[in-house]
């Protein structure tokens, strides 16, 4: 099956290097370009959905270009912001060495292919009036999504009303509500589909997979803190850019107050906490996506509920576990740019989790976990309509929340590589190509202490509207 992957991604790269000939070029997500009838890689790099310098100074700008057509009061009553994505096509993947039945005497692989589509997003983002912009982002259930995974649930994924140029300055803006933290690099405009950055979801005790829950016989341990940063987040934000003259970029910094009520529900029921994140940046000649070069610290502290609270009984706990214990995420990011087509970007973390987290799960001898991890990602865009990408992902286990587990357990090295063309854009409409393909290794997590190996390949349209 893996050579079978591997033609497969060398089809579609020598699909869009023919492509390049006869397909025009193509850009974007294209709700503000009808808003600002702009094509809509003023704002992206030759692959949506990610961002390129411009895009990035109107983001933080609160989605406003400083002119009259910020204002949806001067807009044309045809004009209606909102945008719909999904992607469709054919994924196969595959797992080894899970324990199925008896774990002493049986150990297997497991392989799923079809094809299918991802889940639905419906966006909505603008401005209400000058210096109040607001976005929505709101994903059906689909009983059917998933390539075969199974059911997605319906949610509101974001919901925030931001305040621009509080007093008059950029140093000052506030959001309020549920968005993304401002991570070293955005997971929600990767380009990658169906890769998430592993530094962004790891979860010391729990082997990370992309195919299956930990089967029967595998080995895991328990932790209450299952808090992820790449999920969206409750709480508020004060934002802030200024341009440095002297250096010809821009500072940057985001200071986030977040709740902790999705933090271990199924444990506790949520907690009532409030927890602490924070980035800064510094670009020099340009933002660092496109041009110039951009470098970064960001730290999280954090306290997840152990416990439910007895006083609740039967009603819904929501938001109620107490006994909250400490974790901390602490690194550095960096962007690089070559030519105007090359950009390589990174991060390194480390993640400290209390020995109470464990403790609380009832592991004998529990102590605090600590763990290392980071990401590489290289962006060539080698014509102008196409971007060929390679990402490495990597976990290194310090210390186990449970010492009886082995230093290297739950390690990962993850490689991915993909391919995106941009089949046409218009003011309306959005198509691009894709081809990825991600092979995972996890150490010591599958049936017999095993390595396991998952490998993940999709072929299709990734399309907005």
């Amino acid at each position: 099956m893996l050579r079978r992957i591997y033609a497969g991604v060398g089809l579609v790269i020598l699909l869009c290097g023919y492509l390049g000939a006869f397909v025009p070029d193509a850009h974007a997500i294209p709700a503000f370009s009808r808003k600002y009838d702009v094509s809509c890689n003023t704002c992206h790099v030759p692959s949506f959905p990610k961002l390129n310098d411009f895009g990035n100074r109107f983001r933080d700008n609160g989605y406003q270009m400083d002119s009259d057509d910020d204002l949806p009061t001067g807009l044309h009553m045809a004009y209606w912001p909102v945008s719909l994505r999904t992607s469709v096509g054919y994924q196969t993947s595959s797992i080894n060495h899970l324990g199925v039945g008896n774990p002493a005497t049986s150990t297997v692989g497991a392989s799923t292919g079809g094809f299918g589509f991802t889940i639905l997003d419906i966006l909505a983002f603008g401005t209400i009036t000058k210096d109040v912009s607001y976005g929505v982002i709101y994903t059906p259930g689909l009983g059917s999504a998933g390539f075969g995974t199974g059911r997605s649930d319906g949610d509101l994924e974001a919901a925030f009303i931001r305040l621009s140029n509080v007093m008059g300055t950029s140093l000052l803006n506030i959001k309020v509500g549920k968005y993304e933290l401002d991570l070293p690099f955005s997971e929600h405009r990767s380009p990658t589909l169906n890769t998430p950055f592993v530094m962004y979801h790891y979860r010391s005790g729990t082997p990370f997979s992309r195919i299956t829950v930990n089967p029967s016989g595998n080995p895991s341990y328990g932790n209450a803190n299952d808090f992820a940063l790449g999920d969206n987040q409750s709480g508020m934000e004060l934002f802030g850019t200024k341009d440095i003259e002297l250096v010809d970029g821009t500072f940057r910094y985001s200071l986030n107050v977040v709740s902790s009520n999705i933090t271990n529900v199924g444990g506790s029921g949520g907690g009532r906490a409030l927890q602490l994140y924070g980035h800064a940046t510094q670009s020099f000649k340009g933002y660092g996506i496109v041009d110039g070069q951009r470098i970064g610290v960001f730290g999280m502290f954090g306290r997840a509920p152990t416990a439910a609270n007895p006083a609740i009984g039967g009603v819904d706990p929501s938001g109620t576990g107490e006994q909250s214990r400490t974790f901390s995420r602490i690194g550095v990011d960096f962007s690089l740019t070559a030519l105007s087509k090359v950009n390589v970007f990174g991060a390194y973390m480390i993640a400290n989790d209390s020995a109470n987290l464990f403790r609380s799960q009832g592991i004998a001898n529990a102590q605090a976990s600590r763990w290392n991890g980071g990401f590489v990602e290289v962006d060539y865009n080698f014509i102008i309509p196409a971007v060929a990408y390679y990402r490495f992902d990597w976990i290194r286990n310090n210390f186990q929340g449970d010492p009886t587990f082995d230093k290297k357990f739950g390690n990962v090295e993850s490689h991915t590589i993909a391919m995106r063309y941009h089949l046409y854009q218009s003011k309306r409409t959005a198509l691009s190509f894709h081809g990825e393909f991600s092979h995972t290794k996890t150490t010591k997590t599958g049936a017999f202490g095993e390595d396991q190996v998952a490998r993940v390949g999709f072929v299709g349209m990734d399309f907005s509207f």
